[in-house]
């Protein structure tokens, strides 16, 4: 087997995200870093966003490659997504060759080896993906709402894309992307969480449960906002919390970022910007 691809995708604004997230892997990794392989998929992205990435590629011995999207998509997005979110949707143009792929959103510190998780066992599944945390199930609040009128069963486990392991040859022969992104097309009113609900409307419930602690939310230091509610769907927020300890991939999900001043003083901030260094 060919060694499996970590795959982002990125524009502009999320740039210094990308690259704070490589530090995080190479912390990770330490000189293992060198076996790694990442492919970027990008759109509207400047030539010097680019060096800096490939320069940061370099120092920490990540073995890395672009690939240029011309156009983003035209689907909708909202509050704090930017429409690179459907770039992960042009994974197997991106990977074409590869029998695996590790997807990773930009908003993420890995803090664990990864190379268990490249080489999990899918069971014969297209992919492998973590629950969503905070929106857990089909037909609550966010995670397709509008369910009854697409004929899919309240109370379906609804992941999060945010860390998928794809079995590409398993993904072609279930049609996961041509899918998805039909759906896109015949159904935008539809959409509430973007291209990560046609994903899962696409998937049809057939997808393997990873270890949760490889996508875990900080959720901690979203509870010192004055807006917070807990889905009581998710479970007793104390869980939620207490997964963080042992996260393998850390996920700053939702729209509040480490990176915004507004976001609450909190050492899972500080754990961030620590990686980050000048953006």
């Amino acid at each position: 087997m060919t060694t499996p691809l970590i795959i982002c995708g990125v524009d502009e604004r999320y740039a210094h995200a990308l690259q704070t997230l490589m530090r995080s892997i190479a912390a990770a990794h330490g000189p293992a870093t060198a076996s790694l392989r990442m492919r970027v998929i990008y759109a509207e992205l400047t030539g010097a966003a680019r060096r800096e990435i490939a320069n940061l590629a370099a120092r920490i011995r990540l073995g890395l490659d672009f690939y240029e999207v011309e156009a983003e998509p035209e689907h909708p997005v909202g509050g704090w997504l930017s429409p690179a979110t459907y770039l992960r949707l042009a994974i197997p143009e991106a990977a074409a060759g590869a029998e695996r792929v590790l997807y990773l959103d930009c908003d993420m510190l890995v803090q664990a080896d990864l190379r268990p998780l490249l080489d999990a066992d899918l069971g014969g599944a297209p992919f492998g993906a973590v629950r969503d945390a905070h929106n857990p199930i089909v037909g609550d609040d966010w995670a397709l709402p509008g369910h009854e009128a697409l004929g899919i069963p309240a109370g379906r486990t609804y992941f999060n894309a945010g860390v998928m392991l794809f079995d590409l040859d398993r993904c072609a022969a279930t049609g996961l992307f041509t899918k998805a992104t039909r759906f896109l097309n015949e159904h935008p009113d539809q959409l509430q969480l973007w291209d990560q609900d046609a994903l899962n409307v696409a998937a049809d419930d057939d997808w393997h449960r990873l270890d949760p602690a490889w996508n875990v939310f900080a959720t901690s230091p979203l509870t010192e906002l004055p807006d917070f509610v807990h889905n009581a769907e998710a479970g007793p927020l104390e869980d939620l919390l207490a997964d963080e300890a042992h996260a393998k991939i850390l996920h700053f999900a939702g729209p509040n970022k480490p990176w915004q001043d507004s976001y609450p003083a909190h050492s899972l901030r500080e754990r961030w910007r620590s990686f980050a260094g000048a953006i």
